[in-house]
């Protein structure tokens, strides 16, 4: 069984040494007009940049003490393949976040357009043990007033992310929103959010089949996702599931070794007891060569290809459930390492994609701080430094990955998890059995619900210490 040892990754080397392979030349005039804070978060992003960045060199040459705006400064260095670099202002609000702790209510909702063009807010899920849980708000739910005010385009984002906010809900008949009376006020909380949204053994066609709603790869920050996700697992062998159906629609990625955990935990029990590469990594080519001639695992001989940080392979699983086929429902938000599961799995077992096209990344970050001691600022930034491929050199799916069976997610009609009436699950149901669950009929005619965007909370995938500068990175 992994547990959180196996998550992180410990060698803290070289603290004395600040960059290994920058060789860039910084303008040694520093512009008189700018602040002694901002000069330092320039060349504090212009050191880490140019050490790690998978598109080093690539990099513009931006001198860090002319630039005015350190933020607009770090978006002007990203390649322009680059969309998922990112920096922040608040390091310790971050990790938090990384290891599922957040300020929220507990709903994961995603605003958009009918037919009508009105503005509503659709509950995708609600995180268990969460306020939203407890006032009674359940997937798909509507929200068509916030604070009063009906929803539009102008103001549909300031006033879902507030702290407080009294929300308004509302039933879609067919042709035009009816308020339903209800009025419920939320405060967000610092939530420990409950990755696993739902879990069930659904008997089917006189099958038993897993069936497991995921959102984020997350061990939690003392393994208690972890050891409910193994309670989840557990429960499947026990009960002796044919097959197991994992829904990331919601699931934006997170932990990469956990997530190759899961897969040890789902496929081939060959692969997982042969410890099966599960994917590879390059860095850049100063990173590369770095972790080549590294002694990670103390043994006395450089690592060479097979260090672990070119290399994860799948590791041991007590709950392996030793399947030949796997099903996984996808949509847009469904990214990084719930691709990385999908792909990583391809050499070893079936795997069958049901819904829409995911996000597209394979590519991972780390989170660098400030490596100075005593801090001399509060910033982090996530930049991109390598991109992963399955054992087989699968890898460049930045356009997304296709489904097998193409099925939408509606959202504005949405039935509850578990209910042989969702589409994606019901297309599921249908490919392990043969045959397709009666479907539900209805006198409503549909529309289509228009998203709009919605900003997704970043999550990591792996957690290292730096060789070379102190402190926790996190990789996703």
């Amino acid at each position: 069984m992994i547990n959180h040892h196996k998550l992180t990754v410990t060698s803290l080397l070289f603290a004395g040494t600040l960059i290994l392979f920058s060789s860039c030349q910084k303008d040694p005039v520093p512009d008189p007009d700018l602040p002694k804070e901002t000069l330092i978060l320039n060349n504090w992003i212009h050191e880490g940049m140019h050490d790690v960045y998978l598109w080093e060199q690539f990099l513009p040459n931006l001198s860090p003490n002319k630039e005015p705006d350190s933020r607009a400064y770090f978006y002007k260095l990203l390649y322009q393949e680059d969309r998922d670099s990112w920096i922040v202002d608040d390091y310790e609000t971050l990790v938090a976040m990384f290891d599922g702790v957040q300020l929220a209510t507990g709903i994961s909702a995603n605003p958009g357009l009918i037919d009508n063009n009105e503005v509503i807010t659709i509950v995708e899920y609600v995180t268990p043990d969460s306020p939203a849980a407890d006032s009674g708000i359940e997937r798909g739910d509507i929200i068509y007033a916030i604070d009063g005010q009906s929803l539009d385009t102008a103001n549909y984002y300031s006033l879902y992310y507030q702290s407080t906010a009294t929300l308004e809900f509302a039933d879609w008949d067919g042709s035009q929103i009816i308020p339903d009376g209800r009025k419920i006020t939320l405060t967000a909380i610092e939530l420990n959010q409950n990755p696993i949204v739902h879990s069930e053994v659904i008997d089917y066609q006189g099958q038993k089949i897993g069936y497991l709603v995921y959102t984020q790869f997350t061990a939690g920050q003392n393994d208690e996702w972890l050891q409910e996700l193994n309670i989840v697992f557990g429960d499947f062998k026990t009960q002796g599931v044919s097959d197991v159906v994992v829904d990331l629609r919601y699931n934006g990625g997170g932990s990469l070794d956990l997530s190759a955990y899961i897969a040890s935990t789902l496929g081939s029990v060959t692969a997982m007891q042969n410890n099966d590469v599960y994917v590879n990594l390059v860095w850049n080519e100063g990173y590369n060569q770095f972790w080549k001639g590294y002694d990670m695992d103390k043994d006395g001989q450089p690592d060479g290809e097979d260090s672990e940080q070119l290399v994860i392979k799948l590791p041991t699983s007590e709950f392996n459930l030793n399947l030949s086929k796997v099903y996984f429902l996808t949509t847009a938000n469904t990214a990084s390492a719930s691709e990385s599961l999908m792909v990583g799995l391809y050499p070893y077992i079936d795997v069958v994609q049901i819904g829409t096209t995911t996000y597209g990344k394979c590519y991972g970050s780390v989170t660098i701080d400030d490596w100075a001691d005593p801090k001399r600022h509060n910033w982090a930034m996530q930049p991109i430094v390598l991109k992963y491929s399955n054992a087989d050199g699968y890898t460049d799916f930045v356009n997304g990955i296709l489904p097998d069976y193409i099925v939408d997610d509606k959202l504005l009609y949405a039935e509850p998890f578990g209910n042989h009436n969702d589409p994606l699950l019901a297309k599921a149901l249908e490919e392990i059995t043969g045959i397709a669950p009666a479907k539900k009929k209805s006198i409503r005619p549909e529309v289509e619900f228009y998203k709009l965007p919605v900003p997704r909370k970043q999550i990591p995938e792996r957690m290292i210490d730096w060789p070379v500068k102190p402190g926790k990175l996190e990789l996703f």
